[in-house]
């Protein structure tokens, strides 16, 4: 008899965590604020499903929900519940593992339709920003994309290991934004430091560190996958996941 209680306990505990797991999971993140409001929703604030907002004249804040971006504008009261009429597929197309990653050159698609005019935005959030640097994620066995924010020019970069020894040389050709991490010449090892430097600069050059996930544990909606990316210190990965996944109009709200 003992022993069944001791498995009945087990179980509970174990339903128990993943109920409180799932309670973690559904919420949304603050991306960006601006107006009267914006020191009470700084970036990066998480908050619970079924929160309310209520947002004064001015106030325009930008939050990642389960499925994607919304972008806030008071005056007015917003309800962030967990259910959405939205496509998810966005944003499990992002958090998925790329096999082999090709060059990105401009015109790429974004929601099926070709984004020309638009920002260069990538097909995966597992990129490495050779301009921005900071943290960068990755899942385990997965390949990495370099990227570069503007991608009118051509440009050639060196890239290798930041405490010394061989780099190698990459072109990026005009119109070009991502490139396949070179991996025959530059392993990506978990915690390791690397550097990027223009071929015609000056300085030292940017600095990221990889962060090696668990592909089991990367969650597939939008805001488990932000959450992921901020508590690893994935920030610019987290503003590209925002970016791409953002609705093009802003929601009404409802009188507070």
């Amino acid at each position: 008899m003992r022993n069944v209680m001791k498995t009945i306990a087990a179980l509970a505990a174990v339903s128990l965590g993943l109920a409180v797991s799932a309670q973690a999971l559904a919420q949304s993140v603050i991306v960006r604020s601006t107006g009267p409001s914006a020191s009470s929703y700084p970036p990066g604030k998480r908050l619970p499903a079924g929160t309310k907002i209520t947002l004064r004249s001015g106030d325009v804040v930008t939050v990642l929900d389960k499925v994607g971006t919304r972008v806030l504008r008071g005056a007015g009261s917003f309800d962030l519940d967990a259910t959405s009429t939205r496509n998810i597929g966005g944003a499990a197309r992002l958090a998925r593992s790329m096999n082999s990653p090709v060059a990105v050159r401009a015109g790429a698609v974004r929601g099926g339709v070709p984004n020309e005019a638009g920002p260069i935005l990538p097909p995966s959030i597992w990129i490495a920003d050779i301009d921005k640097g900071g943290r960068v994620c990755v899942p385990r066995g997965s390949d990495l994309y370099l990227w570069r924010g503007e991608a009118s020019q051509r440009r050639y970069t060196w890239l290798g290991e930041a405490e010394g020894g061989a780099m190698t040389r990459i072109l990026w050709p005009k119109n070009t934004a991502g490139v396949p991490w070179p991996r025959a010449v530059v392993s990506l090892s978990d915690g390791q430091a690397y550097r990027s430097v223009d071929d015609s600069a000056s300085d030292n050059g940017v600095d990221f560190e990889l962060v090696v996930l668990d592909p089991d544990k990367v969650p597939t909606d939008a805001s488990g996958l932000g959450v992921m990316l901020l508590d690893n210190g994935c920030k610019a990965q987290f503003e590209w996941l925002a970016k791409t996944l953002e609705e093009p109009a802003a929601e009404s709200a409802t009188a507070p």
